[in-house]
């Protein structure tokens, strides 16, 4: 197609050539054959509307190419060299007119040709920057895409395309400010320039995202070195504001033609590696396979069936109840949230949680959660104010802007008693950031809602944090309570329970299955329990039952069905 189009521009230029060539001639031959007097004015019309002719054929071919501009301007030439030369030797002065139409003819056409030049000079300049970073100079992503798919045209027997990503780059960002940030990123890309090859392509795809294609490499164990020089080469300190910086980076690596024949698939499957990379913790090189490709098409499988289930209100929530150890008076519940797929089959929370946090869904999840259980319980907990609704909240919404806002939202609806609301949250929360979690949790304290530390001692804890941080309660994690017969368990139990004790804290431990568990921790002072022993997940109506004193059997288990999709 292409072709084609060239060669239709090309006879258009001919064709239009020929004609201008033919007006100009033929306005030579007129002015050189007759003579202009004032007895044939009409041929002095007549020229005058060859010389229009003339002009608006040569704006077509100046407009066309370059070299339409300089035969044009040849022509013209040669063509007011005679007009001229009649006026100063043959006094036909009835040409003056003429030869202003041409002097303009003229202008117009370098006007015209300066303008294309100015436009296609920044045509360049635009398509230049289109393929360049301006941060680093290197080429950007749409490049990257580009010369792996000339690589491919050109019959390139392999090559590879690594993504690197540096790890932890927005502590340098938080701590010496952005403009620093952009220094040690162009920093990067000079070392790394000065490591590869003359023939290697790196790219800086956007933020702290690199990419490296590589056609030339004698074996695997060269190429892995290579790729390992590159994150070796980020080892030596960034110096900024007298301050050292240490950074790794994260890479992900696919080979083309063993990958991938596809230029965009190699970039995916890249970025693929990459995120294991970051998951198996960070500062190595992971090489692409096909199990990693399964495991993204499964959580965009599990993304679209959480959409759906938003969408369609069709997730299921069950509310587990919490005992008094020493007499089993019940607390309250926790509120537990189930979803299944389009065949009516369960998904179990450790699945799609994860993948509801990875795709930012899990603040609509959270929101569905705290609107439909504090609707559900309102009318519950007005006849029982001593009740407690849980319901677990994510790290990442509660650090959002915007959570406090859908907090008060909800409650404003719900008009939901804050007293009987408590938010669970994981020790993630204060890796995130403590100084904003602090924050949030206080705001959410003075609105008169408890909050309870889920999970406790599997993750992050500090005493500094507990200390800091306004928690009403700890949840001892069931991996402890199973175990809790082995000496150690029982006496870390032992210590949550007596430090909680010294800071006020009420404690409760999940997942308790057997007497002697309760048993065991009633002894330790654990104030409450959750688990089969005594209460199983209940759907709502089972535990408004539950509320009101009439029997409920947690060893026989109701089925439970998905709810019907609206």
């Amino acid at each position: 197609m292409e072709e084609k189009a060239i060669v239709q521009q090309r006879v258009k230029f001919i064709c239009l050539a020929v004609l201008f060539c033919t007006l100009v001639a033929s306005e030579s031959l007129i002015i050189s054959g007759f003579g202009i007097t004032e007895e044939l004015e009409f041929l002095v019309n007549l020229l005058g509307v060859l010389t229009v002719l003339q002009i608006l054929i040569a704006i077509f071919l100046v407009t066309i190419s370059k070299e339409g501009y300089y035969y044009v301007m040849i022509l013209f030439a040669i063509e007011t060299v005679i007009v001229a030369v009649r006026m100063a030797f043959a006094k036909e002065m009835l040409l003056a007119p003429m030869l202003a139409m041409i002097l303009l003819g003229i202008c117009v056409q370098y006007v015209i040709h300066r303008l294309i030049i100015n436009l296609t000079t920044k045509e360049e300049q635009v398509e230049e920057m289109s393929h360049k970073d301006v941060l680093t100079d290197l080429p950007n992503r749409r490049s990257v895409k580009e010369h792996m798919d000339e690589l491919i045209a050109s019959h390139c027997e392999h090559y590879v395309v690594a993504i690197i990503d540096i790890d932890n780059f927005k502590n340098v960002n938080d701590t010496a400010g952005h403009e620093s940030g952009d220094e040690v990123l162009g920093q990067i890309a000079e070392r790394w320039k000065n490591l590869l090859g003359e023939n290697d392509f790196l790219a800086r795809l956007g933020g702290d995202e690199f990419a490296v294609v590589i056609s030339e490499y004698e074996s695997l164990e060269s190429l892995d070195r290579m790729l390992g020089n590159i994150l070796s080469a980020l080892s030596e300190k960034f110096v900024l504001k007298d301050r050292d910086y240490y950074l790794t980076a994260s890479m992900g690596v696919a080979f083309y033609p063993g990958d991938s024949v596809d230029a965009s698939q190699s970039l995916k499957y890249a970025d693929m590696a990459m995120y294991v990379a970051k998951k198996q913790g960070r500062n190595q090189q992971v090489y692409f396979n096909s199990i990693m490709n399964d495991a993204i098409e499964k959580n965009v499988k599990l993304e679209t069936i959480i959409r759906g289930a938003l969408e369609a209100n069709a997730f299921t929530l069950l509310y587990q109840p919490q005992f008094r150890t020493t007499d089993k008076k019940l607390r309250g519940f926790e509120t537990l949230i189930r979803m299944w797929d389009i065949n009516g089959m369960p998904v179990s929370p450790a699945e799609f949680i994860p993948i509801a946090e990875q795709s930012s869904l899990i603040k609509d999840v959270d929101r569905w959660v705290l609107s439909h259980a504090m609707f559900d319980f309102m009318v519950l907990v007005e006849k029982n104010p001593d009740l407690v609704l849980s319901i677990n909240i994510s790290a990442l919404h509660l650090l959002d802007e915007n959570f406090l806002n859908d907090l008060d939202e909800v409650l404003e609806m719900t008009k939901f008693p804050t007293a009987c609301l408590e938010l669970e949250l994981t020790e993630t929360v204060m890796v995130e950031s403590v100084d904003h979690a602090k924050e949030v949790l206080q705001q959410i304290k003075e609105r008169g809602i408890q909050i309870a530390l889920d999970d406790f001692g599997t993750g992050y804890s500090s005493l500094k944090y507990l200390k800091d941080l306004p928690i009403d309660l700890l949840k001892i994690d069931k991996t402890f309570v199973d175990s809790i017969n082995d000496k150690k368990d029982e006496s870390f139990i032992a210590a949550i329970i007596s430090l909680s004790q010294i800071m006020n804290f009420a404690v409760i431990s999940e997942g308790v299955e057997e007497e002697y568990q309760r048993q065991l921790l009633a002894d330790l002072g654990c104030d409450y329990i959750q688990g089969f022993l005594w209460g199983r997940p209940l759907m709502l109506e089972d535990a408004r039952k539950l509320i009101f004193g009439i029997p409920v059997h947690p060893e026989e288990p109701k089925e439970i069905s998905p709810p019907k999709r609206r």
